[in-house]
């Protein structure tokens, strides 16, 4: 049985599929050719034939003989290719559809829970798609033309082996419902058992810190007993099916065999027509074996695709910005958010409320506030990462160049080398030029002298640099993005006073210096800033200098006072 509906999920592969299905096929002829070789050697041998009658079915044995094993590695092979292509394709849509729902469409969905889609659910997607599913079509027309060739032989016999043949596929039926359910409770103990795997691997050591790796332990002892009974419990039905099919693999050819031994006694068929009854009647059924095979093996990818078709299929909530890569009005103002409104997916309330902030070109522009005020939401927004449910955001756009790249507080390196994090946004870019990069970033240990530093290792996330360099490595990976708009969410909070001053000031010299825009929790960090904008509730409470807002002893002076005497805000 085929779900045609997992078929949507490889339409990439369709021509490899049809290429899979053409090489069964072909061994398929070749075995039938083998049978029906075999058949005429025996029948001429037991006639007393001489060895010149016997040399046409002997030649047509050995050329099948000799172009199965060819035949065979060319299957592999095919199948081998076109699973490759299935899984990549599938993995970049499944990568895409989250790509284009945005960072915040599955906040409430685990890493694990989508690694485990996104590899293992693929992965067993494969035997399904270049196994099963071409073995399908191979198996129904070999099963048609096998009880053909017996039909011309003997009418009773193609009738009770195209009887046979018929019920090998559809008893096992009786059992669908109830598999496919156990299936879906395996996938689900399975998928959880990888994602609880995953997660505790990833915060190891926290779990350690915290002295909960023994709690987290015997969470994972209870999802693997989970993961046993759900699988045994599918196995034993799994068993009965298998059972039932074996037998009927095994009751065929022998019904066909009795059939036919049995019309020989009642002389409606010759004697030397039984060996071509045998050996044509073992090809019905050879077929069936192979997709019983496949269909266990690739069982498990049904329940996976069930799965990730759920997934592409998930309606996309999120819509583009109303004024993405559009300018705004005023040829000065590099950024502009106009009464915006937005909220996260799931989000009860808007993280912003009539929100409306320019930024003027060239300018640096801090955004700060209590916790929860809406700081970071203005980065998204600017970003386009979280799309406006009303209102307009804006952003300059530069030839070339994309319009803004944001730097984090916590910012992702890669296992490599300095060069290989720096190059990988601009891969042209000269090794003056990215060690020029680092010194604007205020890093120059880390380039070394005449550059040797490049090459230095940073480790998995940056684990070979402190909190304060990876900052400063990403700063100046941003700046050879070469933004117009440079966005720095609490970019340096890992840096000591001095070196973040001296680093702000070096990113707001130079002919090419960026717009910025900061988001700040540490007021220190925007004291020099141009305009600072104070957010509050989602909205803009107060903008000015540093003196204005002091002044006004409003949110802005509480924040200072908080901060200055070390009491939370």
């Amino acid at each position: 049985m085929i779900h045609l509906r997992l078929l949507r999920l490889t339409r990439s592969s369709a021509s490899g599929q049809a290429w899979c299905v053409a090489v069964g096929l072909v061994l398929s002829a070749l075995a039938i050719t083998q049978a029906i070789a075999m058949s005429r050697l025996f029948a001429g041998i037991l006639d007393g034939a001489d060895l010149t009658a016997l040399a046409s079915p002997f030649a047509l044995l050995a050329a099948a003989l000799l172009l199965r094993p060819a035949a065979t590695a060319l299957r592999e092979l095919t199948a081998h290719a076109v699973a490759g292509r299935m899984k990549r394709d599938l993995r970049a849509g499944l990568l895409d559809a989250d790509a284009a729902r945005g960072p915040f469409a599955r906040a409430t969905e685990n890493l694990g829970g989508r690694h485990s889609q996104l590899v293992d659910g693929v992965e067993n997607l494969e035997p399904y798609v270049t196994r099963y599913v071409p073995q399908v079509v191979v198996t129904t027309v070999t099963a048609v033309v096998t009880v053909a060739l017996l039909v011309a032989v003997d009418p009773v016999v193609g009738l009770a082996a195209g009887l046979t043949a018929a019920l090998v596929p559809l008893l096992p039926r009786l059992w669908d419902r109830a598999l496919r359910s156990r299936g879906d409770e395996h996938w689900d103990a399975y998928a959880g058992m990888h994602a609880d795997v995953v997660d505790s691997m990833r915060g190891m050591e926290t779990l350690k810190l915290l002295g909960a790796a023994g709690r987290r332990r015997e969470h994972l002892v209870t999802a693997s007993a989970r993961l046993l009974h759900s699988t045994l419990r599918q196995l034993r039905l799994s068993l009965v099916e298998s059972g039932l099919t074996g037998f009927l693999l095994v009751a065929g050819p022998a019904l066909v065999l009795a059939v036919g031994v049995l019309r020989v006694d009642a002389g409606a068929m010759a004697a030397p027509a039984l060996f071509t009854v045998t050996l044509v009647g073992f090809e019905v059924f050879r077929p069936f074996r192979d997709l019983a095979n496949h269909w266990h093996a690739g069982y498990l990818g049904v329940s996976a695709g069930s799965r990730l078709l759920e997934r592409l299929a998930e309606p996309d909530d999120t819509e583009p910005p109303a004024a993405a890569g559009t300018a705004p009005g005023d040829p000065a103002v590099a950024v502009a958010l106009d009464h915006v409104r937005a909220r996260y997916p799931g989000a009860e309330r808007p993280a912003v409320e009539d929100l409306t902030l320019h930024v003027t070109t060239g300018s640096v522009t801090a955004v700060v506030g209590p916790s929860g005020a809406g700081k970071s939401t203005v980065a998204n927004l600017v970003l386009g990462l979280l799309p406006p449910e009303t209102g307009t955001v804006a952003v300059r756009a530069a030839d070339g160049v994309p319009p803004v790249t944001l730097v984090s507080q916590e910012p992702v390196l890669f296992a490599g080398t300095l060069r290989e994090n720096l190059a990988l946004v601009a891969p042209g870019a000269s090794d003056a030029e990215l060690v020029d990069a680092l010194d604007r970033a205020q890093a120059p240990e880390l380039a070394g002298a005449d550059g040797a530093g490049l090459d230095a290792e940073v480790g998995e996330g940056g684990t070979l640099l402190s909190g304060g360099q990876r900052q400063r490595v990403a700063v100046a990976r941003a700046l050879l993005r070469r933004s117009p708009v440079l966005v720095l969410d609490e970019a340096s909070s890992a840096l000591d006073a001095d070196r973040e001053r001296r680093l702000l000031t070096a990113l707001r010299t130079g002919a090419d210096a960026p717009t910025l825009l900061i988001i700040g929790h540490r007021l220190s960090a925007v004291r020099d800033a141009d305009r600072i904008v104070v957010v509050d509730s989602g909205r803009v409470v107060e903008a000015g200098t540093w003196d204005q807002l002091l002044a006004l002893d409003g949110t802005f002076a509480r924040l200072h006072a908080a901060q200055t005497e070390e009491i939370p805000a």
